[in-house]
């Protein structure tokens, strides 16, 4: 009779586990977190300039995909920008060289500024994205397309030297997965 009794408890088990469909068992699965820190380098190169200012762009782009996110981009639940910025890095050229230019997200002007780049360099100043509406859209951008162009493109003005620097770009997110 204990035979019998653990014989069915078992078989009924088995037919329970055996009911449920694996998209049962992942709705029983949470939410989980991937943290994003990516960082990409926009080359900067303006020729010397004769007292007229001239034009410049060059663009990269920032992915979402990494070995944490590729088996889950279309279960991507939701994505949050905690911090989007760039700085002025490896500067070399006319110590009075300018730009008045303008950072783009996704096709969008993010942020615009203007600045002596060497002084920019030298004391590592970050610009940071601060608009919770525009956080908001890049990070939707990303979600939808998992990549998005950045392009820092305006105006220069160096008389003495040719002008180079790279505008580092840093992404740190938080990427909600519904498995």
């Amino acid at each position: 009779m204990k035979k019998a009794i653990i014989f069915f408890t078992i078989l009924l088990i088995s037919i329970g586990f055996s009911s449920c469909s694996e998209d049962d068992i992942k709705g029983l699965l949470p939410d989980f977190d991937v943290k994003l820190l990516e960082t990409e380098n926009i080359p900067v190169h303006i020729d010397k300039t004769s007292g007229d200012w001239v034009t410049f762009t060059n663009n990269v782009t920032i992915s979402i995909v990494n070995n944490d996110t590729k088996d889950h981009l279309n279960k991507i639940k939701s994505i949050k920008i905690n911090k989007l910025s760039y700085k002025i890095i490896n500067f070399s050229g006319d110590p009075l060289g300018e730009v008045d230019a303008s950072f783009w997200a996704d096709n969008t002007i993010s942020l615009n500024n203007s600045f002596v780049v060497s002084t920019a360099a030298g004391n590592a100043i970050v610009y940071q994205i601060t608009d919770t509406a525009e956080l908001n859209r890049i990070g939707n951008a990303l979600k939808t397309g998992h990549a998005i162009e950045v392009k820092y493109s305006g105006n220069a003005l160096c008389n003495d030297a040719n002008m180079d620097f790279i505008v580092e770009v840093t992404l740190d997110a938080k990427i909600t997965i519904d498995p």
